[in-house]
Parts: structure tokens; C-alpha cells; sequence
């Protein structure tokens, strides 16, 4: 009998487990949702700054916020290595569409997302790939990869320290 009811809690635990994991990916395809749907469409303008105060907290980590305000801190009266919008891998979004192509799990609190980039004339540019975690009761972007940046992570840190060591 014993054995029939850890089997019984096991099974109830496994399903469960599947349960809160499935929330937890529509919880972070919500979130990728809203983030691209800031973006201008057809009929909408544009106006969106991920980078902004407002929305910087509620967009990213806070170890890729310290990165990133540690690049505009050490740039000084310079540009930043982060020189344009890194959600959307580009300086100017007027002219593109974001398609997500999906969302999935790669851990209990880590997911990742395939977001392709278009042009107007409907011209597939890049994919995209966004590492997010739950954290604190949110998703936010941990990680950004592109063709051009493998990852948003790695050059800050790689640009933080070079432009610690110039004088």
C-alpha cells in the first residue's frame, strides 16, 4: 500500500510540476508578446525605447542593467558600445515586423525565444534569440543573440573591460 501511494504522490508531483511549467511558458511568451508588440506596425508609429528608464527595469535582468549602465558610464562623453536598440537589433524599427516564431522552456526558471526580424517589403533579416528568466516574479531578458552579436552579454562585458584598460 505504501508503495501505491508514493507512486500516486510521484505521478501527482510529476504533473503538477508540468502544470506550473506550462504557466510558466505562457507566462513568458505574454511577456515577448508585449515586448515586440511595442514595436511600430502597419498604421502605428514607432516611439519605443527599450533602453529607457521606464522601461529598462521592466525589459531586463538587473545583471544585464549593470552591464549595460556600466558601458554608458565608462563611454563617458562618448557613444556607448550599445549603440542602438538591442531588442531589435537595430538603430531605426520603423521599417520591420517581428514574427515569434516560439517559446520554450530550457529550465524551471529559464526560457528562450525565436523572434524573426522582417523588413517592410516582408524580407526575412535575422532571427533573434532572447534567454529570459523568472525572476522575481517576472520574466525579463537575460540574454540576446544575433547574427552580428552572439551575445549581448558577452560584448559588454568584452567592451567594459577593454575601455577599463584604456586610459
Amino acid at each position: 500500500m505504501k508503495a501505491t501511494t508514493l507512486i500516486t504522490a510521484l505521478a501527482a508531483a510529476v504533473l503538477l510540476g508540468g502544470s506550473v511549467q506550462a504557466a510558466d511558458i505562457a507566462g513568458a511568451r505574454a511577456f515577448v508578446t508585449a515586448l515586440y508588440g511595442h514595436y511600430p506596425t502597419a498604421g502605428r508609429k514607432g516611439g519605443f525605447d527599450a533602453l529607457d528608464a521606464k522601461q529598462i527595469p521592466r525589459l531586463f535582468h538587473p545583471s544585464l542593467i549593470a552591464l549595460i549602465k556600466e558601458d554608458e558610464r565608462l563611454a563617458g562623453d562618448e557613444v556607448p558600445a550599445l549603440d542602438g536598440d538591442p531588442v531589435c537589433d537595430c538603430q531605426d524599427d520603423g521599417d520591420m515586423a517581428f514574427t515569434i516564431r516560439r517559446v520554450g522552456a530550457t529550465g524551471p526558471t529559464r526560457a528562450v525565444a525565436e523572434v524573426l526580424r522582417r523588413s517592410a517589403d516582408n524580407q526575412p533579416l535575422e532571427t533573434l534569440t532572447l534567454d529570459l528568466l523568472f525572476s522575481d516574479g517576472r520574466w525579463r531578458i537575460w540574454d540576446i543573440h544575433s547574427k552580428d552579436t552572439p551575445s549581448l552579454r558577452g560584448f559588454l562585458v568584452k567592451n567594459n573591460q577593454e575601455r577599463r584598460k584604456t586610459p
